[in-house]
């Protein structure tokens, strides 16, 4: 995903407001970024440490939420988040100001230049004609919003996954992608995998007595 979006990026970074020769921060770069905006800001990072709160921006971006839209009422919920929103907000000026780009950012850049300019879209529609995504119980809104926006207009899309082994929470994964997967390709054939060639029959009897509890989870 990430790097067919800095492809796509590079090509059309101008429709952003960026230089197509941006530089990508790796999370070394962020997080000291992020540590010189709280210290700005004057934010006690023994409180709010600098790799939470760049957590939770990670997150926010995941989830398609930009710096302008994620505010907290300040009359209510965690005075934590509020701080944060403060951070986000700076540090998405300053990479812009410094024409750089974070990893969240190449996936969320990309789902906002193909999703607000049609001429570019429809361009690489055409050029993926066929999208095969493998662990799809692993991806993130912004990556199932890239597939949804690309496979739309074809509907020659093929993910393989298993819900009951989505394990990446905490990276962002949402497992409701897989879940409704055929809500969104309507026409979707499901071929169910059922033969497991690793485990004895003791381990998957085990395996299965635990997943049989996992919630919002297909037979």
């Amino acid at each position: 995903f990430h790097s067919a979006c800095l492809r796509i990026l590079r090509s059309h970074a101008t429709r952003l407001g960026y230089r197509p020769s941006f530089t990508v921060y790796d999370d070394v770069d962020s997080r000291r970024l992020i540590e010189m905006v709280m210290d700005e800001l004057g934010l006690d990072t023994r409180r709010l440490p600098p790799r939470a709160v760049a957590g939770v921006i990670s997150q926010a971006k995941a989830d398609l939420v930009g710096a302008e839209e994620f505010h907290v009422d300040p009359n209510a919920g965690d005075p934590y988040l509020r701080r944060i929103a403060e951070v986000y907000r700076e540090y998405q000026r300053r990479l812009l100001a410094s024409n750089a780009m974070d990893f969240d950012d190449l996936l969320a850049r990309a789902v906002e230049l193909l999703a607000n300019h049609e001429d570019i879209r429809s361009s690489y529609q055409a050029r993926f004609r066929h999208i095969l995504v493998d662990e799809y119980q692993d991806t993130n809104r912004a990556q199932d919003e890239l597939v949804l926006i690309l496979g739309r207009s074809h509907g020659n899309v093929c993910v393989v996954g298993d819900a009951d082994q989505s394990v990446y929470r905490w990276r962002g994964a949402d497992i409701r992608n897989i879940l409704e997967f055929e809500k969104a390709f309507t026409d979707a054939t499901t071929i169910v995998l059922e033969q497991n060639y690793r485990s004895t029959q003791t381990i998957l009897a085990a395996a299965n007595a635990v997943i049989s509890h996992n919630l919002s989870r297909r037979p």
